[in-house]
């Protein structure tokens, strides 16, 4: 099938709309408005809550607050910047590969198993992290490409926007639960190092009609939330409440339906880490990526995602509140959130990280 030739400049605008047919099943998720959230409105409040608690997924409307718009025109520029990173060479990209166990920089096509079977995902991302973005050149800890150092103010503002949202989002998350808010601020700190990033994404354009090709295999996120900005289906969540985190599959029955992207809106879902400290009263919805269908799928699918984790220091150990379970008595102590998310993210077979 046809692939279309890839412009120089990223323009949402050229994408032809998700098709509106029954064989490509979508799911109802609640659109949620963050100016709703930022005014305390309760009714909102109460539905987002309900929403993390259920599927883990919302989409996020953006308009009408600063931190939103900064987000809802911020993506189209960073996938700009992001076209023109994976348009270097492929031996200048892989210069760029995570180092001492951790997942900032470079991974190529193939770096990760997409299924049980070994099958190697079709898709490239590369990892930029939040804390070298936010401080000046001679505090970065590793060296990056011409092209993410040009647009440093871009992804430092991209990166404040996004980790202030996910603030917000998990301060309601624990007044619902009875968590003090600084409990979960105190492990989120913007300046502290953790590992936060902005991931930019290409899976390439559709190679034949046959479902599926795996961009990104069947996963949970590992941080504690996650804001997608994206132009193109291919994006599926698991129909039912798949909870069974670091694994390849469901392991509960159901399908994998599409999430259609909605202009003006965000797609946000809650990671691993927010399961962890709510002793499973929080949902890290599981979800996959492939390439879209119809002549949508004959374009590279570009993605902007920010990942808000916990600070490296941080014990991935139960919270208390009022609404959260108390662990068994039992529950050893935990590691901490650098190498919690590392151990994940070698459960699912990525073979790309650093040692």
């Amino acid at each position: 099938m046809p692939h279309k030739e890839e412009s120089t400049e990223f323009t949402p605008d050229r994408y032809p709309p998700f098709p509106d047919e029954p064989q490509f099943p979508t799911v109802e998720l609640q659109t949620i408005s963050l100016k709703k959230l930022e005014d305390h409105d309760e009714v909102e409040i109460n539905r987002a809550f309900e929403a993390f608690k259920g599927r883990g997924f919302v989409y996020l409307e953006l308009a009408g607050t600063e931190n939103g718009d900064t987000i809802l025109h911020g993506a189209d520029e960073v996938a700009r910047a992001a076209e023109k990173t994976f348009a270097m060479p492929l031996e200048e990209k892989v210069k760029y590969k995570p180092t001492n166990k951790e997942l900032f920089g470079y991974k190529n096509v193939g770096a990760t198993k997409a299924d049980t079977t070994g099958t190697p995902d079709t898709a490239e991302f590369f990892n930029v992290s939040k804390n070298d973005m936010i401080v000046a050149d001679d505090k970065m800890r590793r060296a990056w490409p011409p092209v993410v150092m040009q647009n440093k103010p871009l992804f430092a503002k991209y990166s404040r926007a996004s980790h202030a949202t996910g603030l917000m989002i998990l301060d309601i998350l624990a007044d619902k639960l009875g968590v003090p808010r600084e409990e979960i601020r105190s492990r989120h700190v913007l300046e502290d190092h953790a590992g936060d990033h902005i991931r930019f994404t290409r899976g390439p354009p559709r190679k034949s009609l046959e479902m599926p090709e795996i961009q990104t295999p069947s996963h949970t996120d590992f941080g504690t939330i996650t804001i997608l900005m994206n132009w193109l289906g291919g994006l599926q969540v698991w129909s039912e409440s798949s909870r069974k985190i670091g694994a390849l599959e469901p392991d509960v029955p159901g399908e994998w339906l599409w999430v259609k992207p909605k202009r003006g809106c965000a797609i946000v879902n809650l990671g691993d880490a927010a399961v962890k400290f709510t002793n499973g009263v929080l949902c890290s919805g599981r979800h996959r990526v492939v390439p879209s269908p119809r002549e949508q799928g004959t374009f590279p699918r570009y993605s902007i995602v920010y990942f808000v984790r916990p600070t490296d220091h941080s014990m991935m150990t139960t919270l208390k509140g009022h609404s959260i379970p108390a662990p068994d008595e039992n529950e050893p102590q935990g590691v901490d959130a650098k190498q919690w998310i590392y151990q994940q993210a070698m459960g699912l077979g990525s073979n790309h990280l650093g040692e």
